[in-house]
């Protein structure tokens, strides 16, 4: 990798504020990176949150993280970027409000593009361009939870999260964040923890636990990476979206890793002025895994993400 100018910082934190444009307001929209430089020399991992704005989690462990590392203790050199869609996060919107666009869908983005365009294009070369690692910080947004990391291309990595349930999936979605990161050599891992607002206290614990033990396992942070038993990597994951919209009225309580047996049903689609249902969903496997799930009465459209199902046919336990 080509010299960076952070190369050269000397241990201790500073702050990075990357312009990408002028809106139309007249206000200046940028990037602002957190840089905590270790004592001593080791790798540069990055840390992103809220490429979709929706998705609060990423930002709340960003600020612990930067609340808790300590230079003194650290090795390399940690890139926080706790908001990657200044505007999406404004707007508590998936997409960025002005183009409408999943900027997740846009990488490594061009700089005369969309305006998504324009912010994949700040983050590739001026954050994923200057890391070795990155760890994608992702939620279930509003109003669904979820929980679960992505293998991409470190099986350790992601597994150093400590999540209970990991899915390698066999065809990636393309133009995001780690498939630019992997274009580049770049070791990447996504994670998807929390959402709904609930118990968002111990999603941000969990997260904040599990990337400092990412960290270790980097060689940023000494001491010994922990293990998680029962472990379990998933082949085939569904996600399960309304033809009709309405209230989405869940028949139980469930949380993520949970079994279900074939045909289970999930939640009612209810017309919010008949009443009547127009949809049941279903769990659609023989042996079902919950992976994402709603667990409140909501409004949902067409399409929205209802719930996301893993094959536990087609699952696999780690052993070690």
């Amino acid at each position: 990798m080509a010299q960076r100018p952070i190369d050269s910082l000397p241990p201790g934190r500073t702050r990075r504020f990357v312009p990408i444009t002028t809106l139309a307001s007249g206000f200046q929209l940028g990037l602002t990176i957190h840089v905590i430089t270790g004592k001593n020399p080791g790798p540069y991992v990055g840390i992103s949150g809220m490429i979709h704005g929706d998705e609060l989690e990423g930002l709340l462990i960003a600020r612990e993280l930067h609340h808790r590392l300590d230079p003194e203790e650290m090795s390399g050199t940690v890139m926080l970027l706790g908001v990657a869609n200044p505007l999406a996060m404004e707007a508590i919107s998936r997409n960025t409000p002005i183009d409408m666009l999943d900027m997740n869908r846009m990488f490594p983005g061009q700089p005369d593009g969309w305006l998504g365009d324009q912010q994949a294009h700040a983050i590739a070369h001026e954050f994923i361009d200057k890391i070795d690692v990155l760890i994608d910080i992702h939620a279930g947004g509003t109003f669904p939870w979820v929980d679960y990391c992505y293998v991409v291309n470190d099986e350790g990595l992601s597994r150093a999260f400590l999540p209970q349930l990991l899915y390698k999936p066999a065809n990636p979605y393309p133009n995001t964040t780690v498939s630019y990161a992997v274009q580049r050599d770049v070791r990447c891992m996504v994670v998807e923890i929390g959402g709904g607002y609930q118990e968002q206290h111990l999603h941000v614990a969990n997260g904040v636990r599990g990337v400092m033990n990412q960290l270790r396992y980097c060689g940023v942070l000494p001491g010994e990476v922990k293990r998680r038993p029962g472990q379990v990597l998933m082949h085939d994951l569904k996600v399960l979206r309304p033809r009709m919209g309405g209230l989405c009225v869940p028949h139980q309580h469930l949380v993520p890793g949970q079994q279900l047996p074939a045909g289970t049903a999930l939640a009612d689609i209810v017309s919010p002025y008949t009443f009547e249902t127009l949809e049941t969903m279903q769990a659609p496997f023989d042996d079902n895994i919950v992976v994402l799930c709603r667990n409140y009465a909501t409004r949902i459209h067409p399409g929205d993400y209802g719930f996301m199902i893993g094959n536990g046919a087609t699952s696999v336990p780690y052993t070690d």
